[in-house]
């Protein structure tokens, strides 16, 4: 018996922050604002950041499709400025399902609703990286 070299599907899940966040830095209206997937070392929460975390997600053999959950944290030099960039990256999200991408379309983007919605965190040991959050589930065709 010979094991096959070739990769199943499954195993190659698209990297949705680094899609996700090429589509976001491509937009003019986060011209300026780094998006990633972490905060840069010598971030210090006094100029606007986007995060990208994928936080889990599902495959679903039967429709070749991944179920991409990803977090989005915004950063900005005052809580409301950090919920104004939230706003505009969740006003932005929808144009993902008409953007193509290599290997794969995002069919849906959906909102998660109760403790993973939409809310605001402080960190314990930096105050001043007040942020806002938003879990997202996005539905992927794979190619």
């Amino acid at each position: 018996m010979t094991e096959s070299t070739e990769v199943p599907a499954a195993a190659v899940f698209p990297d949705i922050e680094a899609a996700v966040g090429g589509y976001l830095a491509a937009r003019p209206e986060l011209a300026g604002v780094p998006v990633g997937p972490a905060r840069p070392a010598a971030f210090d929460g006094t100029t606007p950041l986007v995060v990208l975390i994928r936080d889990g997600g599902g495959y679903r053999e039967d429709e070749i499709l991944d179920e991409g959950w990803l977090r989005i944290e915004t950063y900005g030099p005052s809580v409301t400025a950090a919920h104004t960039l939230l706003r505009t990256v969740r006003a932005l999200l929808p144009g993902l399902t008409r953007t193509q991408f290599s290997g794969f379309t995002v069919a849906d983007v959906t909102e998660d609703e109760g403790l993973r919605g939409l809310r605001r965190l402080t960190d314990r040991n930096h105050p001043e990286f007040t942020r806002y959050c938003l879990n997202v589930r996005l539905l992927i065709h794979l190619q």
